[in-house]
């Protein structure tokens, strides 16, 4: 016993234990799992009882005025253009229904029971669980019925697939002519028949996009024929009934003759899904025993590999030259003939912590020789990936090179680029290209043909081109000078010459 610890917390401990009850002894537990004990989860969205919103007491009793308010504000009764507009989209069956579904559930009990959301992530529709989500809900079981297997031979085959698909082509073509009648009605409706075609505008176009709609408004042919002498403001006249059936003739003469001039036929013949659908791997296949077939389906091959623009006639089978004829729309022929040249070859790497990656830069040069010239640079691992791209971006930028008298250029010209200056002055005919070997490749391929060039500072190749274009392409205009002098622009040597300065 320690000296140091007092005499009261002695007594005090004896006290408290002679007062106390006996402990009640308790068996150890431990979880089922092996997972660690967690606190119950907070929801995700604040919950908003009725209490809060001032609807119910704390007796549980329902405030009336509160109660009246909160269920004309967001559960209101129809009004009368609701009603309206309900008749308008749903037959009296339907509309019945819903307001048997509208008298079973009582808005009271979905307020104290159920709470609307009022949280920013609040959706903007109320769910009614009519249609599934294939992202949440799940998909219906097809229950397949097998039926018995049948072995067709090849051409029998052939014989119910060509079926298949003329019934398809020909269901298409009525269709097609099913809207042209549509719209050669709605013409005639909204010109002279206004009267004497009862369809209406919604009806019209509902016919238009569903083709199907327009049984219900045919004469079955079984069925009673109407009197010929019937009278009345809902019969016509045989003279109108002959007016509006020549009125919706020639209309509809004129709706086929756009479609077989503008029509194309793939809207007539079955698609690619509707080829596979039927084929031997199509949806047949759910109501039959028969293993899929192997082999390729019929009415398939081609469809997948492209074959080549015929306009090529085989130049271009690897389709190289098809990405650079959609941007310039030049065909492969005009591609071909144009003058391209690589005038600068730097190779360049990027230091990583993998080591030094080596590339190759390429500066290169594409003109027609008439008048047009481009530049391109590009920068690959491959130097032949990175010369071809070059060339391609160069026939892309090509641009209009002015030129006097289709040989030479307008005056002295200079330009600028970093510490290199290009100077190019014009020369008379026969002087040729006295010019860096760069810049006299970029004047050929350009078309011109007498200029004197230098270079008094850097002879930086790339710099060199870069202003070498900049000053071809920024020539001055002599006619613009004029007009901004007001003075009026004459070629002496036209005039001397007569105009055969060429």
């Amino acid at each position: 016993m320690s000296v140091a610890r007092p005499a009261r917390s002695l007594l005090g401990r004896c006290l408290s234990s002679s007062r106390s009850t006996p402990a009640i002894t308790t068996l150890p537990s431990r979880n089922l799992h092996t997972s660690a004990p967690r606190s119950s989860r907070k929801p995700r969205f604040r919950n908003v009882k009725a209490e809060e919103l001032g609807l119910v007491k704390p007796d549980r009793s329902v405030k009336p005025e509160e109660m009246a308010k909160y269920q004309k504000e967001f559960f209101s009764e129809y009004s009368a253009e609701d009603l309206e507009k309900l008749k308008a989209k749903y037959t009296p069956e339907q509309l019945e229904a819903l307001k048997a579904g509208e008298q079973a559930i009582d808005t009271q009990d979905m307020i104290i029971q159920g709470r609307l959301r009022d949280d920013p992530y609040t959706p903007d529709y109320i769910e009614d669980y009519s249609v599934l989500d294939p992202r949440y809900d799940l998909k219906p079981e097809l229950e397949g019925t097998p039926r018995e297997v049948s072995w067709p031979d090849h051409s029998e085959w052939i014989d119910n697939y060509g079926k298949k698909m003329m019934g398809i082509t020909d269901k298409k073509t009525s269709d097609q002519l099913t809207r042209a009648m549509v719209r050669a009605m709605r013409r005639v409706k909204e010109s002279t028949g206004q009267e004497l075609i009862d369809l209406t505008e919604d009806e019209l176009k509902d016919m238009e996009a569903d083709p199907e709609l327009a049984k219900r408004y045919l004469i079955e042919e079984d069925g009673p024929e109407p009197d010929a002498n019937a009278t009345g403001p809902e019969f016509m006249t045989r003279a109108q009934a002959m007016q509006l059936d020549e009125a919706i003739d020639v209309e509809w003469r004129k709706e086929l003759d756009k479609i077989a001039e503008f029509s194309n036929q793939g809207e007539v013949e079955p698609t690619s899904l509707e080829l596979l659908q039927d084929g031997p791997a199509g949806i047949d296949r759910l109501h039959s025993a028969e293993a899929a077939d192997l082999g390729k389906v019929p009415g398939v091959k081609g469809l997948y590999k492209h074959a080549v623009d015929p306009d090529d006639q085989g130049q271009d089978d690897a389709g190289k030259f098809q990405e650079i004829k959609r941007l310039t729309g030049m065909s492969l022929k005009d591609i071909r003939s144009l003058l391209t040249k690589s005038l600068v070859t730097r190779w360049v790497s990027n230091q990583t912590r993998l080591g030094k990656v080596r590339s190759t830069s390429v500066v290169a040069i594409a003109g027609n020789g008439n008048g047009r010239l481009g530049l391109g640079m590009a920068k690959s691992t491959e130097p032949g990936v990175a010369e071809e791209t070059a060339q391609m971006l160069a026939i892309r930028n090509m641009k209009p090179i002015r030129r006097y008298e289709n040989r030479t250029i307008y005056g002295d010209v200079s330009a600028k680029v970093s510490g290199t200056v290009v100077e190019l002055m014009s020369r008379p005919p026969g002087f040729g290209l006295r010019a860096p070997h760069r810049i006299f490749e970029m004047c050929r391929a350009a078309g011109i043909h007498d200029i004197a060039a230098r270079i008094p500072r850097s002879k930086n190749p790339m710099n060199s081109v870069k202003a070498t274009y900049h000053a071809l392409t920024h020539q001055p205009d002599p006619e613009q000078i004029a007009i901004g002098r007001g003075k009026k622009l004459v070629d002496v040597r036209k005039v001397y010459y007569g105009g055969s300065v060429y």
